[in-house]
């Protein structure tokens, strides 16, 4: 019988903190899961992790040279065999043994889509901050409205539009999900947290600001087909660009 669940990783040179991905996967009480790790060859202590862990609960992993995280992913996807899919990264963690138990009387009868839950952000130099989802779908016309350490899709949401278009090396989760809210696909919102995310990402890097925001305009860009949308989202890039990477940074320093 297929898991209910696939987690994949997409890691690489992740020592430092992969190993309390696994655990907290492995000590999971709802064991109808698979774990697909896709580590682009490593040379830390990562695989020695992995192999720590490939007899402990259902962890499948390889390590081989890829094309960044999207291209990890998607590695990932073609052994997936679960119901619904859910992206947890090398530094992200489920939030409690207990959280895919309860996500999945929410999720059994497999009519939702897309269901997207709070997730944690703790950054090391500040207090834990709860990131919950946007429940207005339109604003994804502008910016990523889901947290993909939180967001259980069904493998037909896959199926339907395809997997991570690896020309994205930040944007990609933006992309996929800018797609697949074009098919119309039946979505819920969670209330309580499901996992713990770093806030050390390639996405939430401020030295990888300027690329992300312009990813993010390109997956506009390729995405979009409506005029009005295109316009607004012309408008709102000139006025929130500068803001994000000359004015923000001002008012944070002068806060300091």
């Amino acid at each position: 019988m297929n898991p209910f669940y696939t987690i994949i990783t997409a890691a690489l040179n992740s020592s430092t903190s992969i190993q309390r991905t696994l655990e907290s996967i492995s000590d999971q009480s709802f064991k109808n899961l698979e774990h697909i790790v896709a580590d682009g060859a490593s040379t830390d202590k990562s695989i020695d992790i992995l192999k720590a862990f490939e007899n402990v609960y259902n962890l499948t992993w390889t390590s081989e040279p890829d094309n960044g995280i999207a291209d990890g992913l998607n590695k990932a996807l073609k052994q997936a065999k679960g119901k619904y899919v859910l992206v947890l990264q090398a530094d992200d963690c489920l939030i409690d043994t207990t959280i895919l138990e309860r996500i999945y009387h929410l999720l059994k009868n497999e009519k939702i889509d897309i269901y997207s839950f709070p997730v944690i952000k703790n950054c090391l130099d500040s207090d834990k901050v709860l990131l919950k989802p946007i429940r207005v779908k339109w604003w994804n016309h502008f910016k990523f409205i889901f947290f993909h350490q939180g967001v259980f899709v069904h493998k037909r949401v896959y199926e339907r539009i395809g997997n991570f278009r690896t020309e994205f090396s930040i944007a990609m989760d933006y992309d996929f999900f800018y797609r697949a809210l074009k098919e119309r696909p039946a979505i819920a919102f969670g209330h309580f947290p499901v996992s713990e995310m770093s806030g050390s990402g390639i996405s939430n890097n401020t030295e990888h600001l300027a690329k992300r925001l312009d990813e993010e305009a390109l997956v506009q860009k390729q995405n979009e087909t409506n005029i009005f949308w295109k316009f607004v989202q012309t408008v709102f890039l000139v006025l929130y660009v500068p803001y994000k990477i000359k004015l923000l940074p001002m008012l944070k320093k002068d806060k300091q």
